[in-house]
């Protein structure tokens, strides 16, 4: 199977959310945020992964990972290097995320994030789409990104 990773446009809008449906993940603010999206796709143009981000002035918080199973630990490493080099281009410094998944903060460890307190969390971020959506606050994980 080749891997393509690019930047999404308008026109992947539309399975981009459907994408994140299927996986029981929001799709809400995807349409304002696209230009701040990369996915991955195969040679059949069938998306494979994808994570964007929400950009808040010099801050982002990292929004809709999906990715396959199918997908081989280096295509993942190569989607985040991916928009850790999309955020840089959008003069976001620091790359924030939140899950509520306590098996999630091993794996994003790996990919270079440190976990933080949630009151460490920039105020402008704490209001965007994604945290909107999270059914509570007391549960959950906020990890930074470390260059």
């Amino acid at each position: 199977m080749k891997e393509q990773l690019k930047l999404a446009q308008v026109k992947d809008c539309g399975r981009i959310q459907s994408f994140l449906t299927k996986a029981g993940i929001s799709s809400e603010g995807v349409a304002e945020s696209i230009h701040h999206f990369v996915i991955m796709e195969d040679e059949n143009d069938e998306l494979l992964a994808t994570v964007g981000f929400e950009k808040d002035g010099e801050h982002g918080l990292l929004r809709s990972l999906v990715v396959s199973p199918s997908l081989m630990r280096s295509d993942i490493l190569l989607l985040f290097k991916s928009i850790v080099q999309l955020a840089k281009k959008n003069d976001v410094h620091q790359l924030y995320l939140v899950t509520n998944k306590a098996s999630s903060v091993q794996f994003f460890s790996m990919m270079n994030f440190k976990q933080i307190h949630y009151e460490e969390l920039p105020g402008g971020l704490k209001h965007h789409s994604y945290l909107r959506n999270l059914p509570s606050l007391e549960q959950v994980y906020v990890m930074a990104y470390q260059d």
